[in-house]
């Protein structure tokens, strides 16, 4: 069966405080409103569509948190940038807070990660991988200079439109820059093993994989291949493990 990969990115409003004395050294002394999920866009990696839902597209807050439940528990794999600190963890506290249990457990691909521990890039952020491996640009106006207005009961058309583009915009890019980093993700979740398959490339699922060499080690060797397909590499998990491939 073919894995099912989820790519996703979520927008969170601020948190409402009040407090006392200058900017540099203010108190928070109560929170008004904690941070909530205002909207996300997601793809199922191999599809065309980016898909969109906001709050407002549901009758209640709490049916709008629970669609995302239901998206990562249908997941096998979810990739997000900045998914293990961010992401993951948020959408994990909105469920909390929300009475909703967890999704079943999942795979995780934190592209920032990938980013921070591979390259040595001069920045890490979506926008900064997007231009310097000319993927794509983000949306100028961002989720900040529309969350006033988003977070109201009736917000504005425009406002609507300018968050749909620029959530889905950053799931475009998300889905670009995975792809561009795929070869390099040593530790790359075995889609091969999730699909019960021997033969086939652990990240990319293709079977046009050819032998380059071998993996010495004290107990022998082991055959090494390079995928035709996302050139990455892998190798077999043991001297007889009847064709089934680990990242290498």
């Amino acid at each position: 069966m073919k894995p099912k990969i989820l790519l996703y990115d979520i927008e969170v409003s601020r948190d409402i405080v009040a407090g006392y004395g200058p900017t540099y050294e203010f108190k928070v002394v109560k929170t008004i409103q904690h941070q909530q999920l205002m909207c996300f866009a997601y793809k199922w990696l191999g599809d065309k569509k980016v898909s969109y839902v906001s709050r407002h597209d549901f009758p209640t807050y709490k049916k709008f948190v629970q669609f995302l439940a239901y998206l990562q528990n249908e997941a096998d794999i979810v990739i997000a940038h900045n998914a293990n600190r961010f992401d993951n963890k948020m959408a994990n506290r909105f469920f909390l807070k929300e009475g909703i249990p967890p999704p079943s457990p999942y795979k995780s691909i934190d592209t920032l990660q990938v980013a921070r521990s591979k390259f040595k890039f001069q920045s890490n952020s979506l926008r900064a991988l997007s231009d310097f491996l000319e993927l794509g640009e983000k949306e100028k106006i961002t989720y900040a200079d529309l969350e006033d207005d988003f977070m109201t009961d009736e917000p504005s058309r425009k406002t609507l439109r300018l968050m749909k583009k620029y959530t889905q915009m950053d799931v475009v890019l998300l889905e670009r820059i995975y792809l561009k980093l795929r070869p390099f993700i040593s530790n790359h979740p075995n889609v091969a093993d999730l699909a019960q398959s021997d033969h086939m490339c652990p990240k990319c699922q293709s079977y046009d994989v050819e032998k380059r060499g071998f993996i010495r080690t004290r107990s022998g060797q082991r055959q090494r291949y390079q995928c035709r397909g996302c050139s990455g590499w892998s190798s077999e998990a043991t001297k007889k493990g009847n064709g089934r491939l680990v990242n290498a």
